[in-house]
């Protein structure tokens, strides 16, 4: 058993990090074109921009992505196609680079690691950050002690003297497919921990948005689990990450999860479930008798949410709820819960 503990908030999710990596590599405009966001699609997330909710899975990372103010989306209805959810024919990049490259190529002499930046668009801050992992790769040639893994941040110190600078430049063009990968860099993102308590022998995990819902799901469940074979704590948004340690457990063949029926609540599975997919997770499915018992509670206050944000929010909801979950969302509306406890 493990013991709940509030995580800090992951920036950007995995999928989506790789996603902003492969739209900011391929455009020097402010505009990019819908044939360019479905390339970037294909290049960062392949498999998952060929499974059979390819359109859902784009438009939650579109959206998480725009939250961050890194692309803008279109206001206008016009620009966003018929289908559900709907697709932007188009975003803007605010802060695209200029065309004209910074650094004359014959001035800088690549690593083989870094090869594909002699044909690159760079800008200044781009060059110094490529500089610094050039010099690492020189320093670290031949001493394959010092390539041994570490986790992101400790790596972002050695090569750059700022333990964060790493967690900015994994969203960005230096690691499109293709480009850096944290894999070269012999890095990676360490998942915050899954929180989690044992409840029996089924083959099915139980994760709760919220800490007290957590305690007491945990207490109902424990005299007659069912197939419920564990219960996880996802503490917010750090689930998106943490969906990862899932993979570590045995016979866990079915994920369900249960939060808040807000923007933000729904948001968090879909995205997890994009990143559980990646390291060979099943799709994460909402706990629909859960769900249902909040539909029974009297809405109260929440963010009014825009129609089109609304339909790609609940794509992941049971069919049944959907309809009933959107016309709350847009009145600004969410089910009272008392804490979000079932009752």
């Amino acid at each position: 058993m493990t013991t709940p503990t509030e995580q800090p908030q992951i920036l950007l999710s995995p999928a989506a990090a790789h996603l902003s990596a492969a739209l900011q590599a391929r455009t020097d405009r402010v505009t990019v074109s819908r044939a360019t966001l479905i390339e970037a699609f294909n290049d960062a997330l392949p498999g998952a921009a060929n499974g059979e909710n390819a359109r859902s899975t784009l438009a939650t990372l579109l959206y998480e992505i725009a939250e961050h103010g890194i692309i803008d989306l279109p206001t206008s209805r016009t620009k966003w196609d018929a289908g559900r959810p709907a697709l932007p024919e188009q975003v803007r990049i605010p802060t695209a680079p200029p065309a004209k490259s910074s650094t004359p190529r014959q001035q800088v002499s690549w690593r083989p690691e870094l090869n594909w930046a002699y044909g690159s668009r760079l800008t200044a801050s781009q060059t110094q950050d490529l500089l610094a992992c050039n010099r690492w790769f020189r320093d670290t040639h031949s001493h394959p002690a010092r390539r041994a893994p570490l986790p992101l941040r400790e790596r972002s110190y050695e090569i750059f003297r700022h333990e964060k600078r790493l967690d900015t430049l994994i969203t960005g063009a230096l690691f499109a497919p293709g480009r850096l990968s944290l894999e070269q860099l012999a890095t990676y993102r360490e998942p915050p921990p899954l929180a989690h308590h044992r409840l029996g022998n089924g083959d099915t995990m139980l994760v709760v948005e919220n800490s007290d819902t957590y305690a007491t799901l945990r207490e109902l469940l424990k005299p007659a689990p069912g197939r419920i074979g564990y219960i996880a704590f996802g503490s917010g948004r750090a689930f998106e990450a943490s969906v990862e340690n899932i993979a570590e457990l045995p016979g866990i063949h079915r994920i369900v999860y249960y939060g808040d029926l807000d923007a933000e609540g729904i948001a968090i599975p879909a995205r997890a479930s994009i990143n559980g997919a990646q390291h060979g997770l099943p799709p994460i499915e909402p706990a629909a008798a859960l769900y249902r018992l909040l539909f029974a509670h009297e809405p109260t206050a929440g963010d009014i949410i825009a129609g089109e944000r609304a339909h790609s929010l609940t794509a992941w909801l049971p069919k049944e709820l959907r309809q009933e979950a959107h016309a709350l969302l847009t009145k600004g509306q969410r089910p009272r819960t008392g804490g979000n406890q079932p009752q």
